[in-house]
């Protein structure tokens, strides 16, 4: 049928027909994202994410969990559970006093009595309409809030459940509010407890497990990694359990949690993220539903939703740690800072060493100044730094002077209790508001008095515990997450009042060193973070620069600077369900001994940093030979033009291609989202010479020109589906490398 339109109203009448089309998809979008109640529960969709809820008092005794994609798959979730226990006497904890003289001085002794375990589902639902509430934050996120309410203890328990537009995810936290005339003491908090129904789910883990800390994502899926659930934990350090059987909530070792008369907690989150697809072989290894999902949508819903957002690029940056170690001096540190401006790095931190560790006159803390012995003026060579093009970073600790005893110590005082000490030092407290204002002024002052802009904030306090008299902690395992919880706050301080600043947390402030990988609740607030461990293949005596004392062999360290490399690109990619350009893996030595640091070690360096982005290298720079440093400044201006071209920094490929090895080849991507970028492609010390090269994340309908950087040399036009089937051949050296640029044709 043949149908003509006046011109006069076809326009309206297209527009017209689109408005239709697009409340048709916006219908079906919400529809796909909505909450749906009953008599017996609520259904949240959330895409593929469909959760059935049931509420308290009914006679469901856990949430059910389905994605509902290629492969169907089914999770029970048990749901919140803590214990309970009461003070004997009926008080509040008191902390330990700095002055204590006496026993009589000591705080009374507070018994935890008459355990009872607390289960969501045997607590009685409220009446009516307030069994639960459906709100919108945002226009793009729907809330509903599970009520509950326990009249033998008088514990009133709000469940929260979000759900983002566009994104198959529910997070989920909780508030417990003493609605009782007694002090209660929380442990034992577990959010979510999963099982995959009908068998044992396959595990990975997309955020490193180490020293008995655990991961912050892990996924559950069928045998393929095709379908499951992406779960993760916003609870900080060493704080978090995330387990492989499904539990996910607090570490019951560390957490505790006093709550008084009408006091709540709130939880930190956890989520899970819904995937589903076909997981298929390449050329090269399997691509499995899982890691596509994790490269792509769950990244954008985490920098959406999750993370702190990170606008600026301070890579590539120097660190002053390994060589010069505790003995830089502004005279040294003049001369590394020319050669680091030859070299092409953006950000140039000073390490320890810089500042006045003070004499402990009286009580007072000193205001962060530099020791004027080795630095005699310190504002003037930051703003030599500043002249050269690179930002000024320096290096920040908790510990402050040890007071003296010969007069009374006004009380709170400002750091932890029992003594943290640490060479000469004791540690702050982040449990104490006066304490945190010191800790955010001293770091503000460095940025608008000495021109500091980048921070390293290093040294263990906060593990060890905080009970003193005055300070919010009520006992000293419940001090543990108010620590962390404060080292957050005097972030989002910081940045109030510096909004320039870089801050980087170690791993040793945010529990011990060695210490936890980078996780979830750390970028929410730091704008990267330096994870363990602290290594130093490569540099020698790393406390010394190089003399002719030393007596290393060549090819031994020319071996230990690969491993360095090797073990970066491992460490990387355990933490794949993070952005890598902000996290920070210590290791890039830039140290020659004796020929050591060779054009092919440079390289592997500038590839395995390039996983995440050229943070941070270290070491002896007046060891560097002119053609190391010639090399350095061609590598870090050449990475500086694709961050421009691309954003190489940001992207992280590595489905349906080999994992990290230093044995055979491997390779990943850093291409934007039209598939323009680089691949980064390394041989290790064995596998053929000639090698395959397939690039899963191309555009396969789309024609791209690749060109080797390192090489110089033009490969070739191909499509995105013969870059694919691995239409590209490369021929690299044992332990070479080579980055391949893919550019729109």
């Amino acid at each position: 049928m043949n149908i003509k339109v006046n011109m006069k109203y076809g326009r309206f009448l297209f527009f017209g027909i689109i408005a239709v089309f697009n409340g048709c998809m916006h219908d079906a979008q919400s529809r796909r994202w909505s909450v749906v109640t009953d008599q017996s529960g609520i259904v949240i969709k959330a895409g593929i994410l469909e959760q059935f809820i049931p509420l308290p008092g009914t006679d469901t005794t856990g949430s059910t969990i389905y994605v509902r994609g290629d492969k169907p798959v089914k999770f029970l979730d048990g749901d919140i559970a803590f214990t309970l226990k009461k003070a004997r006497p009926n008080k509040e904890p008191e902390g330990i006093r700095y002055n204590a003289e006496s026993s009589s001085d000591k705080p009374e002794r507070i018994l935890w009595t008459d355990s009872i375990r607390v289960f969501k589902n045997r607590i009685a639902g409220m009446k009516g309409d307030r069994r639960f509430r459906i709100s919108e934050p945002q226009d793009d996120i729907k809330r509903v809030t599970v009520t509950c309410f326990s009249k033998d203890i008088k514990i009133f328990l709000e469940i929260n459940y979000e759900i983002y537009r566009e994104h198959p995810v529910v997070r989920k936290w909780v508030e417990i509010k003493n609605q009782s005339d007694r002090w209660y003491k929380i442990s034992d908090l577990v959010l979510q407890r999963l099982e995959l129904s009908g068998g044992t789910p396959k595990t990975t883990l997309l955020t490193p497990a180490s020293r008995e800390i655990a991961p912050s994502v892990v996924a559950f899926s069928d045998s393929a990694a095709s379908s499951g659930l992406i779960v993760a934990n916003e609870i900080p350090s060493k704080l978090r359990e995330l387990s492989t059987d499904g539990t996910n909530g607090y570490n019951p070792e560390y957490f505790e949690w006093v709550i008084g008369p009408g006091e709540y907690f709130r939880s930190e989150p956890v989520f899970t993220y819904a995937f589903s697809g076909e997981s298929f072989p390449t050329l090269s290894a399997v691509s499995t539903s899982l890691d596509r999902a994790v490269e792509t949508a769950f990244r954008v819903f985490m920098d959406e939703y999750i993370l702190k957002q990170v606008k600026k690029n301070i890579a590539p940056v120097f660190c002053t740690w390994t060589n010069y170690n505790a003995n830089i001096n502004e005279d040294n540190m003049y001369k590394a800072v020319d050669i680091a401006m030859q070299m092409g790095f953006k950000c140039f931190q000073i390490d320890a060493g810089w500042s006045d560790t003070g004499d402990g006159d009286g009580w007072a803390i000193t205001n962060p100044r530099p020791d004027t012995d080795r630095f005699g003026n310190l504002k003037k060579l930051n703003k030599y730094i500043l002249s050269k093009n690179m930002l000024p970073g320096i290096w920040y600790s908790v510990f402050m002077n040890e007071p003296r005893l010969n007069k009374p110590v006004p009380e709170p005082v400002l750091f932890s209790l029992p003594e943290v000490k640490r060479d000469g030092g004791l540690g702050l407290s982040f449990c104490y508001d006066k304490s945190r204002e010191k800790y955010v002024n001293d770091l503000v002052t460095l940025n608008k008095e000495f021109y500091a802009g980048y921070y390293k904030q290093d040294l263990s306090n906060i593990c060890y515990g905080d009970f003193a008299y005055g300070h919010e902690s009520r006992t000293l395992k419940e001090s543990y997450l108010r620590g962390l919880r404060g080292l957050f706050q005097t972030q989002d301080r910081i940045h109030e009042h510096a909004p320039d600043a870089w801050l980087q947390l170690s791993h040793e402030i945010y529990w011990r060193t060695p210490g936890p990988p980078c996780d979830i609740a750390v970028l929410k607030y730091a704008d990267s973070y330096h994870t363990a461990p602290n290594e130093y293949w490569g540099a020698g005596d790393r406390k010394k620069l190089v003399d002719p004392s030393f007596k290393f062999n060549t090819d031994d360290i020319i071996e230990a600077l690969l491993t360095g490399a090797f073990r970066a690109r491992k460490l990387l990619y355990a933490h794949r369900a993070l952005p890598l350009s902000r996290i920070e893996v210590f290791g890039a030595v830039t140290t020659n001994i004796n020929g050591s640091l060779t054009p092919e070690i440079i390289d592997r360096q500038i590839c395995s940093w390039l996983m995440g982005a050229p943070i941070s290298f270290s070491g002896d720079l007046t060891s560097l030979t002119p053609g190391n440093v010639a090399q350095y400044r061609n590598r870090f201006r050449m990475l500086d033009n694709l961050q421009r071209r691309y954003g190489i920094y940001r992207s992280f490929q590595f489905s349906g291609v080999p994992e990290p090895t230093d044995t055979d080849w491997h390779w990943w991507g850093k291409l934007n989202g039209e598939g323009c970028g680089v691949v980064i492609v390394l041989r290790g010390g064995q596998g053929e010479a000639h090698n395959k090269i397939n690039i899963p994340w191309v555009n396969a309908e789309a024609t791209y020109k690749l060109r080797t950087l390192f090489a110089g040399k033009e490969i070739g036009t191909y499509t995105g589906k013969e870059l694919q089937q691995g239409k590209v051949r490369l021929a690299l050296n044992k332990f070479g490398q080579e980055i391949i640029e893919v550019s729109a044709n």
